[in-house]
């Protein structure tokens, strides 16, 4: 089913066609825009019956006030990469030009009660210590199985768990992973480490 709705600009309305609910986010979205602007050229004059082409059929639903804010997009989460380089979050792979012999001491000072902190962990040694500006998701496979440790099964899924519900990386893609200052502050500050011994 489509739904058509038209708009005159001096009037602010414009003319969309399509299913129903795009045309009532367009018409929320123009609407919100259009009454922070002010023309300064009148209206002209009311058109009749039939040169009018907008019936109250045509016209969508009114628009609820929480719907009439629209949130900023949000760069899409994907488990591929765009780029094309091959690196899937949710089939990782052995990353064998990875140098992981410094890894153990950096991890061992560590005790990391869940996936998304010894996933801080790694990206931390990938940065910092490898200075790999944007690590990927088959480098921190790669140290999960360097360590011994568990792999999480669903292992896309504890990346947007750990960017998501911690807010300890910002996870938009494979390749695309970075640290944040949330992210910083535990590995710093909050972080368990092992008493000296």
């Amino acid at each position: 089913m489509t739904t058509k709705l038209r708009i005159d600009i001096s009037q602010g309305l414009i003319d969309i066609e399509g299913d129903p609910e795009l045309v009532r986010e367009i018409y929320a979205d123009f609407k919100t825009h259009l009454l922070g602007v002010n023309y300064a050229r009148p209206a002209p004059p009311a058109q009749s019956g039939a040169a009018a082409g907008a019936d109250k059929d045509e016209q969508p639903p009114p628009v609820s006030k929480s719907r009439a804010k629209r949130r900023p997009p949000v760069k899409k989460k994907t488990n591929g990469d765009e780029s094309g380089s091959g690196v899937l979050a949710d089939s990782p792979k052995l990353d064998k030009n990875l140098d992981t012999s410094a890894l153990g001491a950096f991890y061992g000072q560590f005790k990391p009660k869940n996936n998304s902190e010894k996933i801080l962990i790694f990206l931390k040694f990938l940065t910092d210590s490898l200075q790999i500006e944007r690590p990927n998701t088959d480098q921190v496979y790669t140290c999960f199985k360097a360590m011994g440790e568990k792999i999480p099964k669903a292992f896309a899924q504890a990346f947007y768990d750990t960017s998501s519900r911690l807010g300890y990386i910002d996870f938009m893609s494979s390749t695309d992973i970075s640290i944040t200052i949330s992210g910083d502050n535990h590995f710093n500050h909050s972080m368990k480490q092992k008493a000296a011994e």
